[in-house]
């Protein structure tokens, strides 16, 4: 049995270790150079916010202290995150712990995926996506980081060709 992070429930490891074993079977399937019609893994948003929750609590993101993802049919997102901005210098209208809900279409092309973000929320007050997606582009200057905004991509995992949602549901192709 595998170390797991404190305060994980026996149904929250089952959860993260059926991830973990998917995650080994697709990097294993694509070790093999023989070329092979796509499989799909499949699994519950549940079990994706099993693995998001163990991503944030072994390898943690600054400022982001917690994520849950909804999905959705077509490839539509909606979400919670919770940033801890209490060492942030921003306008005095943002909390100090940001309660942001948000909804996204993502796409798949050229191995990467993107996302199309159609609404985001502080708490109950819509925001805009470009006023977020500046205040994002501030905080990663101020951190020396790459100025990105919200509707940016990012490279798939090892040996994911595609992904899709149907709600509850995701499904990756390897």
């Amino acid at each position: 049995m595998a170390a797991w992070p404190q305060g994980l429930t026996v149904g929250e490891q089952a959860k993260l270790q059926k991830v973990l074993q998917t995650i080994e079977m697709i990097e294993k399937a694509n070790l093999d150079p023989k070329p092979r019609p796509l499989k799909q893994a499949i699994l519950t948003e549940d079990e994706l916010n099993a693995y998001i929750a163990y991503r944030l609590r072994t390898e943690p993101v600054e400022l982001l202290q917690e994520l849950r993802l909804k999905l959705l049919d077509d490839n539509h997102l909606e979400g919670k995150a919770i940033f801890d901005l209490s060492q942030e210098n921003l306008p005095s209208f943002f909390p100090k712990i940001a309660i942001l809900f948000f909804s996204t279409i993502f796409r798949i092309q050229e191995g990467k995926i993107s996302f199309e973000f159609k609404k985001v929320f502080l708490g109950s007050q819509e925001l805009s996506i470009d006023f977020v997606s500046e205040m994002i582009k501030q905080i990663a200057i101020a951190h020396n980081a790459l100025p990105e905004g919200l509707n940016r991509s990012y490279d798939l995992p090892f040996g994911i060709k595609d992904i899709k949602s149907k709600k509850g549901l995701a499904i990756f192709y390897y």
